[in-house]
């Protein structure tokens, strides 16, 4: 494999692998969310990415060309850029000095889907725990210098799975939505042409998939798809919405997306995202 360093600005790895938006990834001492050191792997194309950051910089190691790392880090944006399309917003500005350096990371779609199917009702150590049990049953254990991966299976490995199987590993109820949405993405789904398609239209095409609503389809474009106008509003989130800013908050999902771009923009997603995590970091208060 190959190694060599990223010394991006404005990034901080631990935050951006550690903050509730991916399960993709994993710390190789002790839990990806909880303390450890910051090193961490995840696949992309069946390649393991190996990332330790060290002195301000990111080590990398993998057979994968440096663009597909640091699109898989968010890096292809600048920060600065993105929270210049912000109107002046005091609680924003103040979520980004406390969280400077979190990035919207881009997984795979597959892997980041099945996560997002278990999430429902589910804490973050939880979903995390379903994806690397999913990954133990039907990925992969890949050995690198001495080191186990865990690689989480493809679509064509996960086809195999039943519902009953599902369950079996802790699942639950979620199960009958990885089993239909495995079939409807064998028989009638593409996400790849979600790529050529607004937001809007991205999303309500996500919406074919079996147990994929309002939320989980935002968290999947944002986390994976690059629609950083997609703002998932769960608890957290609906929390600093109505505390922070009532005059954006609705019960009505959709309207509260719509208010939500109507003040933040193009770029909302990564608005409710400083958001979302200064709220469970305790940086904005929540009743």
């Amino acid at each position: 494999m190959n190694r060599y360093n990223l010394e991006p600005e404005n990034f901080d790895l631990e935050r951006t692998l550690t903050c509730g938006q991916t399960f993709c990834w994993h710390r190789f001492e002790g839990e990806l969310y909880g303390e450890g050191p910051s090193r961490f792997y995840s696949f992309r194309d069946s390649k393991p990415i190996i990332l330790e950051e060290k002195d301000g910089s990111i080590d990398v190691k993998t057979e994968l060309p440096k663009s597909e790392v640091i699109k898989a880090l968010g890096l292809e944006k600048d920060l600065d850029d993105i929270f210049a399309t912000f109107p002046e917003d005091e609680k924003l500005e103040r979520a980004r000095e406390e969280l400077e350096g979190l990035r919207i990371i881009q997984d795979e779609f597959f892997p980041c889907l099945i996560s997002y199917l278990c999430s429902p009702q589910m804490q973050i150590s939880r979903i995390k725990q379903m994806h690397n049990e999913i990954a133990r049953k039907w990925g992969e254990e890949v050995e690198i210098d001495g080191e186990k991966l865990l690689r989480f299976p493809t679509q064509e490995e996960l086809a195999e799975a039943t519902e009953e199987e599902l369950r079996e590993i802790g699942v639950g109820y979620r199960a009958k939505y990885i089993a239909e949405t495995m079939d409807i993405l064998e028989e009638d789904f593409e996400h790849l042409e979600l790529d050529g398609m607004d937001y809007f239209e991205a999303k309500e095409y996500m919406k074919n998939l079996y147990g994929v609503g309002d939320k989980v389809a935002d968290c999947i474009l944002l986390f994976s798809k690059n629609f950083h106008e997609a703002p998932p509003l769960d608890t957290w989130a609906k929390k600093a919405l109505k505390n922070h800013y009532p005059e954006l908050h609705s019960e009505d999902y959709e309207e509260a997306v719509e208010n939500i771009h109507k003040r933040f923009g193009d770029n909302s997603g990564y608005a409710v995202e400083y958001l979302f995590h200064a709220a469970r970091q305790g940086v904005l208060e929540t009743d």
